[in-house]
């Protein structure tokens, strides 16, 4: 074969593979633009500042005001919505896998990854900090907290590992006075229900919880997840009801949820920068 034959294969070749290659991304990318939820609506944007540009949970203290953290510091930023700046900063600890915050009547609690809980009081004075450790570690690899004001509890997620199976991953209750675990799980989510199959995939689906809340209104539980952006609704005794795709462009990697006293919905993202967005759930 002559060389000029072999230089056309090869020329016949690429361009055949680019093509492939051209119309597969173009169809991917298509796939996953018809996917995303038009259910979730953003509002309203706040970008925040460079120091929170990993924020990893968002709890209302007050009116207009978040508690914030970030993946690194042991640092509760105070965030307000009007001036979106900064206003305050919490220092409780040294620096750590910080991941989950709540609220209840000015006492901010802090979930590291690991399990340990924080405790902060008197923030307005001097901070009072106790720490608590609890059954789970580094493998359960803890994320979401939020203060379950209809039940008087704190509510935890696994979002790697469970305490007790593989076959689900739990969201279990902490007595906020004493800081003892309940050892069930209040709720188990398996993501073995259809809406968790990849499409045209017969394989079961996979969840990672990266926050959890709860709507006072519905009694709803709100679970997000930040590998593959996602919001999933679990209706009030847990069994899952919708599964929402995020659109990356707005959640490159949510990890925040928070409702305000009016029932509005703030979904928290790191990124370049991080972003707090006010958000309008149409599940009607």
């Amino acid at each position: 074969m002559s060389e000029k034959k072999i230089v056309i294969l090869i020329t016949a070749g690429l361009i055949f593979l680019t093509a492939v290659f051209f119309y597969t991304v173009r169809d991917e990318a298509e796939e996953y633009r018809s996917s995303i939820s038009k259910e979730v609506v953003v509002e309203q944007t706040w970008k925040l500042p460079k120091e929170l540009k990993e924020v990893s949970a968002i709890a209302f203290l007050k009116e207009d005001l978040l508690a914030c953290i970030q993946d690194e510091d042991g640092i509760i930023f105070l965030f307000d919505l009007h001036t979106s700046k900064v206003v305050k900063k919490i220092p409780f600890g040294k620096g750590g896998d910080y991941e989950g915050i709540a609220v209840h009547q000015n006492i901010i609690f802090v979930l590291q990854a690991n399990g340990t809980i924080y405790r902060i009081n008197n923030i307005d004075g001097k901070p009072k900090v106790e720490s608590f450790e609890t059954p789970f570690s580094s493998k359960n690899d803890m994320e979401g907290m939020f203060f379950d004001v209809s039940r008087n509890r704190l509510l935890v997620s696994v979002k790697e590992r469970d305490l007790h199976s593989k076959d689900f991953k739990g969201i279990y209750a902490i007595d906020p006075e004493t800081m003892e675990l309940e050892e069930a799980a209040v709720y188990k989510m398996s993501f073995k229900e259809e809406m968790f199959r990849p499409k045209n995939k017969k394989n079961e689906g996979s969840f990672f919880p990266s926050e959890i809340n709860r709507n006072s209104k519905t009694s709803e539980i709100l679970v997000l997840e930040a590998r593959e952006p996602k919001l999933l609704i679990l209706d009030p005794n847990g069994k899952p009801k919708a599964l929402h795709r995020l659109d990356r462009k707005f959640f490159p990697q949510p990890e925040g949820l928070a409702f305000d006293n009016n029932g509005n919905l703030y979904i928290s993202t790191e990124g370049e920068p991080g972003m707090i967005h006010r958000v309008n759930l149409n599940t009607k």
